[in-house]
């Protein structure tokens, strides 16, 4: 039936949407953490010179 291919064709797309948006959101966050660590490391990196000196 037609209309049941159509519906499978939407609980796939769905499926695929969510795998997707859960993919994009991960890499969001790897991002996220890792311009956050580069951030604390290059502020430590400096209160460590200046406390050198």
């Amino acid at each position: 039936m037609p209309g049941e291919k159509g519906d499978d064709q939407m609980h796939y797309d769905a499926v695929l949407i969510g795998s997707i948006v859960s993919v994009a959101i991960a890499v969001v966050i790897v991002v996220f953490l890792g311009f956050k660590i580069r951030q604390l490391m290059k502020r430590d990196a400096e209160a460590h010179r200046t406390g050198q000196k």
